[in-house]
């Protein structure tokens, strides 16, 4: 069997939604542009015109996704350790899965065609048999996707028995050996899920990265107080909102955050220094925001230029990834004191990958706002 299978396709809008965004593309404007036009309206006229003028900006959006699902050609691609599939989104990126994080594959038989729909830990894809020009094609993929998915289920066991006995010997010389081989295992699996047409997009994953380390300090405390047969929360300080949300902190969380020898800030701002960054952002500073926005709707959101924004919001990539992870993490670094490093590791990395797209400095803003809003939120345990 090869180590890449590659299917051509090309996703087909479907014809009501195509007709609707083209129906909102074209409808506000030209409605605009004839009331403007009416005598009656006259007085309103500048107005009116300012408006379809606007709406025509706005129109562009709907426009730009029915030109790019009629043109877009494009692959599925079968690897040999994960699957390259579209996302269940109109945006049209990609996601890789690994066979291993594929939960579920199962097929719905619509009228005149089949879907597939694949989740994974990472993601869910759904793919359409009326995407294939080859009959026979769609069943084909199938077929090679379920295959791959139940070989390395086979292959999957041995595999990390062995890296576990790896990681057990390598630990009598070096007492962070887990949390190193973690924390490239995390930055892979992250950085293939994160893939797309156009690459990984730097801040998304930085961002990603920081929720999971400033959580992972939290999550490190209770387990080891579960270990030692006290209170999970033992040692933090808890706030409740007057919704009902609960935050965390205090010492024992914010020393593998910012204070220990190798704390989440300690790693990400020597690889930042490392990767260029002159003048360190103000960590005293971001840690007072983190506080004075508990219970309000600015906690947690990034203080960035739009452009430099991440996809999504710390918590969510905190509540989609760490569940997944979690596991992974458990069982390469079974040393809960070593979670923030190891997270901290897997940022240095993101720091260095990304210097030639995002500014170092910057990027260490992304982490450690994710991370120092992330260590006090409450996922339940």
């Amino acid at each position: 069997m090869a180590d890449i299978i590659r299917y051509r396709y090309r996703y087909r809008l479907p014809a009501r939604l195509a007709v609707l965004l083209l129906f909102l593309a074209v409808a506000p404007t030209g409605g605009l542009a004839y009331l403007a036009g009416c005598g009656v309206f006259a007085k309103y006229a500048g107005l009116l015109v300012w408006l379809a003028a606007a709406s025509g900006l706005l129109a562009i959006l709907p426009l730009w996704i029915v030109a790019r699902a009629l043109a877009k050609q494009n692959f599925i691609e079968l690897r040999a350790e994960e699957a390259l599939l579209p996302k269940a989104t109109l945006a049209l990126a990609f996601i890789g899965m690994p066979y291993s994080a594929i939960k579920q594959i199962s097929v719905l038989k619509l009228s005149g065609h089949s879907v597939a729909v694949v989740v994974s830990a990472f993601g869910e894809s759904r793919v359409s048999s009326d995407w294939f020009a080859q009959e026979g094609e769609f069943a084909e993929f199938l077929e090679q996707l379920e295959r791959r998915r139940l070989q390395h289920a086979k292959t999957q066991l041995p595999a990390v028995e062995s890296l576990v006995a790896t990681i057990r010997e390598r630990s009598k010389q070096d007492p962070l050996a887990g949390a190193k081989i973690a924390a490239q295992e995390v930055y892979q699996r992250l950085t293939s899920a994160m893939q797309n047409d156009k690459g990984v997009h730097a801040e998304s994953l930085l961002c990603a990265l920081g929720a999971l380390a400033g959580y992972a300090c939290q999550a490190s405390v209770r387990q080891r107080n579960l270990a030692q047969g006290l209170a999970e929360d033992a040692g933090l300080v808890m706030i409740e909102t007057g919704n009902g949300s609960k935050y965390f902190y205090g010492d024992a969380v914010n020393s593998p955050l910012a204070e220990s020898q190798y704390s989440v800030w300690g790693l990400a701002a020597a690889a930042a220094q490392k990767s260029g960054c002159q003048t360190l952002p103000d960590l005293a500073a971001m840690f007072c925001h983190s506080m004075n926005t508990i219970g309000s709707g600015e906690f947690g959101l990034l203080r960035l230029p739009l452009r430099q924004s991440p996809a999504d919001q710390p918590l969510n990539y905190l509540k989609a990834l760490w569940p997944n992870l979690l596991p992974t993490v458990r069982m390469l670094c079974p040393h809960s004191a070593h979670w923030p490093i190891l997270f901290g590791l897997a940022i240095q990395d993101a720091i260095h990958g990304g210097k030639s797209v995002i500014d170092p400095c910057i990027a260490l803003k992304i982490v450690m706002e994710s991370a120092i809003a992330m260590s006090k939120v409450d996922l339940g345990g």
